[in-house]
């Protein structure tokens, strides 16, 4: 039980890092013996925080039960998937920019993923009127966090970790734009075990974070009404 006290309790301070953009507590967090696993809880919490925000569009699609919390599981899921992949085009163009080898695979996707840290308060978009502005303000939020710890992981100056940050942004819209068919067809065939409905969902979306928050024909009539 102490042990699993602890290593929550690494979560909340390796959050509290993130958010707080302190890269002081860097070698701290690299020290950790089970950093991949805190990395990788953060991600997963930011994607059931995210669908959470969501989950109206659930309910109005009659989700519930099992199927919502399988929904949520590979929300989670989702999310790590997402920012591994941004991991390894954030290692590939790295390199380019800064002159050298960088840390390594795993400490780039450990890094990526705990840029995910400020999307765990994503619930909080169904405060209404406020939650698309609060939607917003957590993605500039996260995109600043990718740039801060991508800067302590290349060990590089701000301009640097900015450029790399933008590139591995712009070579994340062209996979989705490349892979978003096959991606449509994935999300769809899932979407249809879980709720036995069409799925209008693309690809686009599935990879730029929003996972398995399909608009279904029928709640399309109902906002139209």
């Amino acid at each position: 039980m102490s042990g699993l006290l602890e290593f929550f309790g690494d979560v909340v301070m390796t959050i509290g890092m993130v958010l707080g953009l302190d890269s002081s507590r860097a070698d701290w967090f690299e020290a950790l013996p089970h950093k991949t696993a805190v990395a990788v809880v953060i991600a997963m919490v930011a994607g059931f925080s995210t669908l959470i925000g969501n989950s109206v569009v659930l309910f109005i699609n009659r989700v519930r039960g099992w199927r919502f919390a399988v929904t949520v599981v590979l929300n989670g899921v989702a999310m790590v998937i997402l920012y591994v992949v941004q991991a390894v085009m954030v290692a590939l163009v790295a390199p380019l920019v800064v002159g050298n080898a960088g840390p390594g695979l795993g400490t780039v996707v450990r890094s990526v993923m705990l840029s995910s840290a400020p999307l765990i308060f994503g619930s909080l978009v169904l405060i209404p009127y406020l939650g698309p502005a609060i939607g917003r303000v957590l993605q500039a939020w996260s995109v600043v966090a990718l740039w801060a710890v991508v800067t302590v992981a290349f060990d590089t100056d701000l301009i640097h970790g900015l450029v790399i940050t933008l590139i591995g942004w712009g070579a994340m819209q062209a996979v989705s734009w490349g892979l978003s068919r096959p991606m449509k067809a994935v999300t769809d065939k899932i979407w249809q075990l879980i709720s036995g409905r069409p799925s209008l969902l693309s690809g686009n979306d599935l990879l730029s974070g929003d996972f398995f928050i399909p608009l279904d024909a029928d709640f399309i009539k109902q906002v139209k009404r």
